[in-house]
């Protein structure tokens, strides 16, 4: 599923983030998920591209952000988990 970030469209890259959310059942920040998803799903693109990818996801309610004392967590609402499902 790895690809260069020119040619992963955007509705993948965000497909691979929710996958993973629904798949792993965390709540991570930005900079962990990135890694994670460096790590397990071979992706290039950016940490930048992941967390802007992780504040649309939390804007299409498929996401939710949890604050842990000044620190964003986002982890898979049942939404995401129902798109995920589709």
């Amino acid at each position: 599923m790895a690809a260069e970030p020119s040619t992963m469209p955007k509705p993948e890259r965000k497909a691979v983030i929710l996958r993973y959310f629904a798949d792993n059942e965390v709540m991570l920040p930005t900079g962990l998920t990135h890694t994670l998803l460096v790590e397990y799903r071979d992706v290039t693109f950016s940490e930048r591209t992941t967390r802007r990818m992780l504040t649309e996801l939390a804007d299409d309610g498929l996401l939710e952000v949890v604050d842990r004392g000044g620190h964003p967590l986002y982890r898979i609402t049942d939404a995401g988990r129902a798109r995920v499902d589709d």
